[in-house]
C-alpha cells in the first residue's frame, strides 16, 4: 500500500471535518500525532488500530478503522449543558457519513464506505468535562494516488 497509513488518513480527514463543525466553533481540534501544545476546550482525533474486516477480503487494502474521538471542555468555563451541545454537534458531524465519504474521496488516498458509532461514554476529569466516542469506520486506502 506504499508509503500511506490509513489511520494516518482517517484521523486527517475525521479531524478537518469536525473542524469544520459550526457547533464546535472555537473547540481546537487536533489529530492523534499532534505535537501542539493542546489547549482546552480540544477535541483530539485518534485511529486507534486498523485492521482488515472479517466480512471483506484481505490484501485488498480494506480496513476496519477503530476511532476514538476524546472531547473535553474546561468545566470551570463550560457548562454540562453546553459540554453535551457540542457532543451532539461532533456525534451529529460523525453520522453525516456523505460528507465525511466526499472528504475522503476528494483526497484521492482512500474510500470511505460506512460509519459505525460502538461507544460514548461521559466524565469528570480535574475540571474538565470529558466525553469519549468510538467509531468503526470502513474504508478502502488507495494504492495508486
Amino acid at each position: 500500500m506504499g508509503t500511506k497509513s490509513i489511520r494516518h488518513v482517517t484521523e486527517q480527514l475525521v479531524a478537518a471535518q469536525l473542524a469544520a463543525e459550526e457547533g464546535l466553533a472555537g473547540v481546537n481540534v487536533y489529530t492523534g500525532d499532534s505535537a501542539e501544545i493542546q489547549t482546552l476546550p480540544r477535541v483530539v482525533v485518534l485511529a486507534e488500530s486498523a485492521r482488515p474486516p472479517g466480512d471483506l477480503p484481505e490484501g485488498l487494502g480494506n480496513y476496519a478503522v477503530g476511532v476514538r474521538i476524546t472531547l473535553l471542555s474546561n468545566a470551570d468555563d463550560t457548562t454540562l449543558a453546553d459540554h453535551r451541545a457540542r457532543c451532539a454537534a461532533l456525534a451529529g458531524s460523525m453520522y453525516d457519513v456523505a460528507l465525511l465519504q466526499s472528504a475522503f474521496t476528494a483526497s484521492t488516498d482512500a474510500l470511505l464506505y460506512d460509519v459505525t458509532p460502538t461507544g460514548e461514554d461521559d466524565g469528570l476529569d480535574d475540571r474538565s468535562w470529558a466525553t469519549v466516542f468510538t467509531y468503526e469506520l470502513l474504508a478502502c486506502l488507495n494504492p495508486v494516488a
